[in-house]
């Protein structure tokens, strides 16, 4: 018996060994699991660009956060992008606005721009910025907590820049009435409100008048011309806001040298007489507009009239060839300045050389500044010569 158990151990045991052996076999015959590529080897999940786009479609490329311009005063300035909301002192700078179409972005302007009811309605007068751009109510302005104010120029820029960066507002020049900035103004303008496409086109309608004018009137004789402005004796000389329109629109500005002992905010009327100005033109508001300012509805016409009047009777000047030949034009404070006075340009060029420039039409200028741009109905009234007038 004890031999039978014996032999069934050693069978047993035999079974065991061959069993293991065909195992390690089979081990042997497999690769290595340390051979097997490596998981990290694979490209990870983060790394795939992540994009809504479907597949094949190039995603576009995501807008900056803020723009850097430079404005009118040669600062450069970094803004958010696009603007959403600003507030602005000076009409002429809220119509620019309103021609390259962003006044939607405007949430508040100065009282001289808000006193016209008509023309600036969706502003409202008893919450406003400050009285111009000279005097800010910054209170009111951090209040209105705008990203942006626009001022121009001749305005307290760096007293605004000053009150205004604790509150991480903004100060940005654009002086709307600064016609040989003109291409810069509607650029900045198209940039900081991405209305680019509506801004250009603007841009382009104006400059196209401007290059007609200059080509036409290349290499011609210039006529001397006294420009005046609302102020009676005040005149228009090189560092004047209105500069640049007399320069565009082609004429010599009496008053555009030897100034040097000329006080031009009240010209001695012996120097006019002088220097011989072959036309006159003059500047009205009506009574009832602040001081320096205009209305989109314009002066009686008796104003005109007595306007004329008074230049012809002033002592002296019926010896000047301008009043000789009847030439005194008038236009209005608030119908010059359309686009950045390029409106002022046309007129003051075509009452001046009105056989140089047949293909320019003043009027339908104006029409278009009106209702192409300003999106208002077009309004009569606002340009005369003294012979319209019956002066």
């Amino acid at each position: 018996m004890k031999r039978i158990i014996s032999v069934l151990l050693i069978i047993c045991l035999l079974a065991c060994v061959a069993a293991g052996c065909a195992k390690k076999e089979e081990t042997a015959a497999k690769p290595a699991e340390s051979a097997k590529p490596a998981e990290s080897a694979k490209p990870a999940e983060s790394a795939k660009p992540e994009s809504s786009a479907p597949s094949g479609t190039p995603a576009e490329p995501e807008k900056p956060a803020t723009i850097t311009l430079t404005d009118n005063a040669g600062r450069t300035v970094e803004l958010p992008y696009p603007v959403e909301t600003a507030v602005v002192a000076n009409r002429y700078n809220s119509e620019l606005i309103r021609a390259c179409g962003a006044i939607d972005k405007i949430i508040a302007v100065d009282t001289n721009t808000a006193q016209d009811r008509i023309y600036w309605g969706m502003f409202d007068p008893d919450n406003v910025i400050g009285k111009s751009q000279r005097e800010l109510n910054y209170e009111k302005i951090a209040e209105l907590a705008p990203q942006v104010v626009i001022l121009p120029a001749n305005g307290a820029v760096e007293e605004a820049e000053q009150k205004l960066e604790p509150f991480g507002i903004k100060v940005f020049v654009i002086s709307g009435y600064d016609t040989l900035d003109f291409k810069n103004q509607c650029e900045n303008i198209g940039k900081m409100f991405n209305v680019e496409e509506s801004a250009q086109k603007f841009y382009n309608y104006f400059n196209d008048i401007e290059e007609y004018i200059a080509k036409q009137l290349q290499g011609k004789p210039q006529r001397r011309v006294y420009l005046e402005s609302t102020t009676d004796y005040s005149t228009i000389a090189p560092g004047n806001a209105m500069y640049g329109m007399s320069e565009v629109s082609g004429i010599y500005n009496i008053f555009s040298e030897n100034i040097e002992t000329v006080k031009t905010s009240e010209v001695d009327p012996e120097e006019v007489i002088v220097r011989e100005p072959d036309c006159i033109v003059k500047l009205i508001t009506p009574a009832q507009a602040l001081s320096g300012t205009g209305l989109y509805e314009p002066p009686e016409k008796q104003q005109f009239i007595d306007t004329v009047e008074a230049i012809k009777a002033r002592p002296g000047w019926d010896g000047t060839p301008a009043v000789k030949n009847n030439e005194i034009y008038i236009m209005t404070q608030f119908s010059h300045g359309g686009a950045s006075k390029l409106v002022g340009a046309a007129y003051i060029a075509k009452w001046v050389y009105p056989d140089l420039l047949p293909d320019l039409d003043p009027d339908e200028v104006f029409r278009a500044w009106m209702e192409d741009f300003q999106g208002f109905r077009n309004i009569e009234g606002h340009f005369y010569s003294a012979s319209e007038l019956g002066a």
